[in-house]
């Protein structure tokens, strides 16, 4: 149990070893992995193994299995240490004990391997002291960027020992702790913990908290991030971060036994660019690293070869190129993202036989592909919009004229990115509209007719823009989406497993064609007579259903049951 006066852990083994904890533990370690062959073998007799650890555990008879090492050479060559199952989930029940612990005594910008934190949350913390220590960018910062040297196989276990005895004084839980850590041999005995274990990733916060409190309490520094051995720490005086980097690199010697690395621990101008976590950051804008995009292009080329060999299919493709698209979005590379999406369609051609697991997957990524079709400019407004600033607000922002902020939302309403009710008031779309004859009306005609001097040539544009928009031809993605929404959603509401079924039909549709453009007649018309997906009959099929008709539809049926 945790004495709150003394702040320390004792006589929680007994809580560590219970089969409760030990169940818990092992939804853990399975979470992701449910399909492994050694899950569902460790699965099939759950209790009996659980039972058969604790036991080991309460005997102290307890010996992890030899761990099985291979190299990862992305993003940086790495020797990986696998854990057992049944030892993972011995991890995972110490660390249900003592994480909750000593989260509480982290600081607040140690970002690694943490609830709620990550890389992303410790970019947008960069940017925030980036933006407090230069003082909202108009004075000269500096940035001491350190790391430790060789990190994880320099972990001394008798300094880390020393730690945990600090705050531990459970003998049993000790000693548990040493035997993981004795499981891991380098060159050096007594030293090093195995990148790839969950305890290993806690283990490496807890040695490492002893010089976050150094730097908050001892240099008092105000604007530091760690993440891992990584970290940055932000002043406008170079010579005070000399003074730091000599000061962190006596402590870290003298306590814990590691050092900083000599040709990565520099203290370096923001303005040159600072290289965190894949980024490089500057004053006003950060970037993707050339080193990362060049590998992420080559695994492209890798997964390009092996989709045209039939050994990976496109939604695993598209999956590993999401995750890359919402990393890169991070940063400041919309033109970059438009490019490459724009050749995924010519480099992923789909396949007849292609099969659909994650109908959502392909909704999300067609969404990426419209956007992409957008012009930059177009969508920095749209962002702004989203954000909720209005355009007079958005051209002062942007620096622009509010005509041009106004062509912008016309042109987004058109491409159906904006709706046009959040522009205009109902009242003056309707006055508009009874006064347009043909989408191809010019301006300066409607505006005579409408007569209205509240009514300004920007917002009859945007009416307009409005009508062309029905009227042009769009990608069959837009229409699926829209006949889903329109059709499916209304007419199979009481049928969730029908529409589910015609979703996944209609994504083959749209990944067999996805270059095809219609007008929503051609769509409908195409859809209706050469197309064998919908279910209902012929009549039912071509009749449309109003929302209001659908509404009531829906409330009798509520009554009803």
């Amino acid at each position: 149990m945790t004495n709150q006066a003394e702040q320390i852990l004792d006589n929680v083994y007994s809580e560590l070893c219970s089969y409760e904890n030990l169940e818990k533990a092992f939804h853990k370690a399975r979470r992701g992995k449910t399909l492994k062959p050694y899950v569902i073998e460790f699965e099939t007799k759950l209790k009996e193994n659980l039972m058969q650890l604790q036991t080991e555990l309460i005997f102290h008879t307890y010996k992890p299995c030899p761990l099985k090492t291979f190299i990862l050479r992305e993003p940086k060559t790495r020797k990986i240490s696998k854990s057992d199952f049944r030892d993972r989930v011995v991890h995972h029940a110490i660390c249900n004990i003592i994480e909750p612990f000593y989260e509480k005594r982290f600081i607040s910008d140690s970002f690694a391997n943490r609830a709620g934190k990550g890389t992303i949350n410790a970019i947008k913390r960069f940017d925030q002291f980036k933006r407090k220590a230069s003082k909202n960018n108009t004075i000269r910062c500096y940035v001491l960027k350190a790391d430790i040297r060789h990190y994880f196989d320099t972990v001394n276990h008798k300094f880390f020992i020393k730690i945990l005895e600090k705050k531990i004084k459970d003998e049993r839980l000790l000693w548990l702790i040493k035997i993981i850590l004795e499981n891991h041999h380098t060159s050096i005995k007594g030293k090093g913990m195995p990148l790839g274990n969950l305890t290993s990733q806690f283990f490496a916060n807890v040695y490492l908290n002893e010089l976050d409190q150094f730097v908050k309490h001892k240099l008092k520094a105000k604007y530091y991030i760690r993440y891992v051995d990584d970290f940055v720490i932000f002043h406008q005086s170079r010579t005070l971060l000399e003074g730091y980097k000599e000061k962190i690199d006596i402590f870290l010697k003298q306590n814990l036994d590691i050092e900083l690395h000599p040709d990565k621990s520099k203290v370096l101008k923001l303005e040159k660019g600072i290289g965190f976590l894949g980024f490089r950051i500057f004053y006003y804008h950060k970037l993707i690293i050339k080193k990362n995009r060049r590998k992420f292009e080559k695994k492209f080329g890798i997964m390009k070869e092996l989709y045209e060999k039939g050994k990976i299919d496109r939604e695993k493709v598209i999956e590993k190129f999401e995750g890359w698209l919402a990393y890169n979005s991070n940063g400041n590379t919309f033109k970059y993202r438009k490019r490459i999406t724009s050749i995924f369609n010519q480099s992923f051609p789909v396949k007849k036989e292609m099969e659909i697991n994650s109908v959502k997957k392909h909704e999300n990524f067609n969404n990426k592909v419209e956007i992409c079709k957008t012009p930059f400019t177009q969508q920095r407004t749209l962002l702004l919009f989203k954000k909720g600033l209005n355009i007079k607000e958005i051209a002062e922002h942007r620096n622009l004229e509010n005509g041009t902020i106004w062509e912008h939302i016309a042109n987004l309403i058109e491409n159906h990115q904006i709706l046009l009710k959040e522009i205009i008031p109902k009242n003056k779309i309707n006055k508009i509209l009874l006064n347009i004859h043909s989408h191809d009306d010019r301006l300066k005609e409607i505006k005579a007719r409408v007569n209205d001097d509240n009514i300004s040539f920007n917002e009859i544009n945007c009416v307009l823009s409005n009508l062309k928009g029905k009227h042009k031809n769009k990608g069959i993605y837009y229409f699926v989406e829209w006949y889903q929404k329109t059709n499916c959603y209304r007419k199979c509401y009481f049928n969730k497993n029908q529409i589910q079924e015609c979703k996944v039909k209609l994504q083959h549709l749209a990944a067999k064609n996805p270059n095809m453009q219609y007008t929503k007649n051609d769509f409908l018309e195409f859809f209706n007579n050469y197309v064998n997906i919908c279910v209902l009959s012929d009549k039912e099929k071509r009749r449309f259903m109003s929302w209001r008709e659908f509404k009531q539809k829906k409330d009798f049926y509520k009554k009803s049951l």
